[in-house]
């Protein structure tokens, strides 16, 4: 929060008050950036998640979302859950220094963005769970694409993309292409999602 420890105090609580819901949990702590990560990086979210398999998808965005579709996101949030499932809807504002940044000065490419989704479901490892999540994943990312940019941020996979290498990597696709190609044309360091040696058949050309 760039603004005072009172006013985010106040925010937080205008947040709590609109969704009436009183939070599991809560605390406030004022730290630099650098102890701030220091924290994350030690505690992350993980402590609060049941032990199981993790599925996400995400989606930024260049524009608020209608009224309408986050009524729909927080219903169906709740709507169908299961015992033992954990869900989460994380919204991560962008902006700032990440759009003073040229789309093509760095590998990351979505620099128009005001803030990311993420939907994230943890379940235990039997098929039924596992399907369930995925189909809560599904509609609540179908809620809101509508109004989505497209682009999904490459930290967090999503095996079902099909158009993964452009969805992740935009307009640097062919770039990245061209440098993977030349420091390692055998593709020796890959896996199921990492740039390609040469441009996938299914990666539609940049407009």
């Amino acid at each position: 929060m760039t603004g005072t420890e009172s006013d985010t105090e106040e925010l937080l609580d205008e947040l709590v008050s609109r969704a009436g819901a009183d939070p599991a949990s809560a605390f406030y702590k004022h730290a630099s950036y650098w102890q701030t990560k220091r924290y994350l990086a030690e505690h992350g979210l993980s402590d609060d998640r049941p032990d199981g398999h993790q599925f996400n998808k995400s989606e930024f965005f260049r524009k608020q979302l209608p009224t309408e579709a986050v009524a729909a996101l927080v219903e169906n949030l709740s709507e169908g859950r299961i015992v033992g499932q954990s869900r989460e809807l994380d919204f991560t504002p962008w902006g700032g220094a990440y759009n003073r940044v040229s789309a093509d000065a760095t590998a990351f490419a979505h620099r128009d963005e005001l803030f990311l989704l993420l939907h994230v479901a943890v379940v235990g490892a039997s098929r039924a769970e596992r399907e369930a999540a995925q189909g809560w994943l599904g509609r609540s990312w179908a809620t809101v694409h509508p109004w989505g940019s497209g682009g999904v941020y490459p930290n967090f996979p999503d095996p079902d993309l099909a158009d993964w290498a452009r969805t992740y990597h935009g307009t640097n696709l062919e770039r990245l292409v061209r440098v993977k190609g030349r420091y390692d044309p055998e593709n020796i360091f890959s896996f199921l999602q990492s740039i390609p040696s040469r441009v996938p058949q299914n990666a539609a050309p940049t407009p």
